[in-house]
This record gives C-alpha cells, sequence and structure tokens, in this order.
C-alpha cells in the first residue's frame, strides 16, 4: 500500500510538470488535466472487476479439477462453514455508487491540489484523514477510541500544522508546480473529509454484503469512469484555456501520444492506484478504516525522500519537524509505538470486552438453536 500509493503521488505530480505539444499549430503546454487524471484512476480500478471475475472463474476450475471428496463430505463441510459464519446478503453494485462520488469528487480536488501546491505537503496534508475518519467512525459506525487513538490523532493534527506553516512562511527556489500553495492545500483538506466519508461507507458495505475487495474496488471504478466521461464530455464543449475548452481530453491523448514518458506515467498511475486501492479495501475489511488512512499517512516519508531527490522542492527543518511529529502520531494509533502502563491496562480491557462479547453471542446462539428445534418439532 505504502509502495503503491507513493508511485500513484510521484506519478500524477510528474503529469502535472511535463511540457508537451498536443494537436494544432500551439507551443507546447503543460499536462493540466484533473478531470482526466480522475478517469485514468478510474480505469485502473475498473480493472480489478475484470480481474475478479478471472479469479472467481480460475479458482473454480482449480477447485473442480482437484476437488477429491464425496459430495456428502463436501456437504458437510459447506455446512459447518457456514454455521461458523454469519449469512451476507450479496453486494448490490448500486451501493458502490455512493463511495465512487466520494472517490470522484475527492481525486479531482486532491489532483487540481497538487498542482497548486508541494508534493510532500500534499501528502503530508493527506494526514488529515484520519481525523476526519476517527470522527466519522465514532458517529456513524459507533465505533470506541482508546486514549493513544486520540494522543495520535492530536500529534498528527500537530504535525499537519506544522507543515502547514512550511508552505505558508517559505517560498522555495527549488520547488516545481508550487503556483498556489494555500488554495491547494485548502483543496486537499475539503477532499480528505470527503475520502473520510468514502472509507466509513465502504466499511459499512464491507461489513453488511458478500463483496470481494477486487469486486468493491471495480465496481466503485465502473461507477466513477461513467460519471467522468460525463464531466469531461460536458468540460470539452466548455469555452476555457485548454485547448478552446475547460478542459480537453482529445488533447490530453495528443500529449500522451507524443511523449512516451508521459504514457509511461499515465499507466503507472492507473496501475499503482488498482493495487493500492484493492489493498485499502483489504485492510478496510479486515482491520478498519482508520486503520487504513493511518497507514496511508505512513507514506509521507516515501513522497518527502522522493521531492527531494527529484528536485521538487528544497529541504526545510520545519517540513523535518512535522514529518516526524506527523509519523510518530501515526505510530502511536497503531500501537507500533506503546505507553507502558496504559498499553497493559488497556489489552486487558479489551480482553475482558472480548470475553463479554463471546458470551453473549455463545447465549443468542444457544436460544436460537433452541427456537429452531421446536420450529421443527423436536
Amino acid at each position: 500500500m505504502l509502495f503503491t500509493g507513493t508511485i500513484n503521488t510521484v506519478a500524477t505530480k510528474f503529469q502535472d510538470l511535463q511540457i508537451v505539444k498536443g494537436t494544432g499549430r500551439g507551443p507546447p503546454t503543460k499536462f493540466e488535466h484533473p478531470f482526466l487524471q480522475t478517469a485514468i484512476m478510474f480505469v485502473g480500478e475498473y480493472a480489478c472487476l475484470f480481474a475478479h471475475y478471472l479469479s472467481v472463474l480460475i479458482v473454480s476450475g482449480v477447485y473442480k479439477l482437484r476437488q477429491k471428496k464425496s459430495e456428502e463430505d463436501f456437504k458437510d463441510i459447506v455446512e459447518e462453514q457456514t454455521a461458523k459464519k454469519p449469512v451476507q446478503e450479496h453486494a448490490n453494485p448500486l451501493v458502490f455508487w455512493i463511495p465512487a462520488i466520494c472517490d470522484l469528487s475527492g481525486t479531482t480536488l486532491l489532483n487540481i491540489g497538487l498542482f497548486f501546491t508541494y508534493a510532500s505537503v500534499y501528502q503530508m496534508l493527506r494526514g488529515s484523514v484520519v481525523i476526519f475518519n476517527a470522527i466519522f467512525a465514532c458517529i456513524f459506525l459507533k465505533q470506541r477510541l482508546g486514549f493513544h487513538h486520540w494522543f495520535g490523532i492530536v500529534l498528527i493534527v500537530a504535525g499537519l500544522t506544522t507543515v502547514g506553516l512550511s508552505s505558508v512562511l517559505y517560498t522555495s527556489s527549488g520547488s516545481a508546480g508550487a503556483r498556489n500553495p494555500l488554495l491547494g492545500d485548502a483543496l486537499v483538506v475539503v477532499a480528505c473529509i470527503l475520502q473520510a466519508v468514502q472509507f466509513v461507507v465502504e466499511e459499512k458495505f464491507v461489513a453488511k454484503y458478500d463483496a470481494a475487495p477486487l469486486e468493491c474496488v471495480g465496481w466503485e471504478g465502473f461507477f466513477g469512469l461513467s460519471m467522468t466521461l460525463v464531466f469531461l464530455f460536458v468540460l470539452y464543449f466548455i469555452p476555457g484555456s485548454d485547448a478552446h475548452s475547460l478542459e480537453n481530453g482529445a488533447y490530453a491523448f495528443a500529449q500522451m501520444a507524443r511523449s512516451p514518458i508521459l504514457m509511461i506515467s499515465v499507466v503507472g498511475s492507473a496501475t499503482s492506484i488498482a493495487f493500492f486501492n484493492f489493498i485499502g479495501i483489504t485492510i478496510t475489511k479486515r482491520v478498519s478504516s482508520t486503520t487504513r488512512s493511518t497507514i496511508d499517512a505512513c507514506r509521507t516519508m516515501f513522497i518527502w525522500v522522493v521531492s527531494l531527490v527529484l528536485g521538487w522542492e528544497d529541504f526545510r527543518f520545519l517540513q523535518l519537524g512535522g514529518f516526524a511529529v506527523l509519523v510518530t502520531g501515526t505510530f502511536l494509533y497503531n500501537g507500533v509505538i506503546r505507553i507502558p502502563i496504559y498499553h497493559g491496562w488497556y489489552v486487558r480491557k479489551q480482553y475482558e470486552k472480548a470475553q463479554i462479547k463471546a458470551f453473549e453471542d455463545a447465549v443468542d446462539n444457544t436460544f436460537a438453536q433452541v427456537e429452531n428445534e421446536q420450529d421443527a418439532g423436536f
């Protein structure tokens, strides 16, 4: 997740800095196409749907070839597994239209914000999704966070504030593409609110419905791509500065055709976002959406290092301090850094809650089994 996320951010920023000639006799222009970049992201996500159905076919074929047990034994295994796992309703693909809207809006604002601000500041501000994710999870998912969770969030806020100051107090001669840091930072924060909504909705759906991570990402990509293509069609006919349009998709494809390195970055962006979202949904399904957002914040280190190596910005100690506080808060939230006395108390408290929950579930299952036997006439 950290590796693929870093590739996606760096590739998108690299595209924003490219100056390539498109159609016509005009001079080369920058690759400024935020809606098309969003569509490219959804293409990568949509590809996950084909990968999902292909994996289903492969697994089914392999199972049929290797099946050695009798039909009765297989039936017993199925009944045993069904008894252990609660029955989940199969997901209606339309439910993923809601997170797709949040994904579309958030990603478009992120692409625009990245164009106006620094790559490392952009990535560090994206850590604010942890704050909004935690708040929304407590409100809508009824999750309870411990003291170390909230203290970690406070440190993340402090780190974000420090990093945000770096884009206001300093103007970096070596920085590339930072046209309006304040506007870019504001757009990134708004996008993070939308992404937090997306993460919470996804966690709600993957817990309620029987849907594989690849299937979830694929359907979000389908709905997101459908909506983005409509926007691109409309923007093409609105007068603007992008080859006489507000956003000219045809001109963007001409730029990609004339620049192999730009095309490679586009393909890399689509591929990396597919893996990134697949891993993210998997973490959401197995752990929680808040854990997913905190892990995502850790890729700040890689973005910061790459930005310095490529000369996109100059080294600032204020950024280094903000980065250190941000990572410390992220590690504290996920239990990598532990508060000695408090951690032992917290573990015992969680163990007691788990025991009570297991006892209540056992009692409920017993009553349900008795009711089923009575209905069956025993």
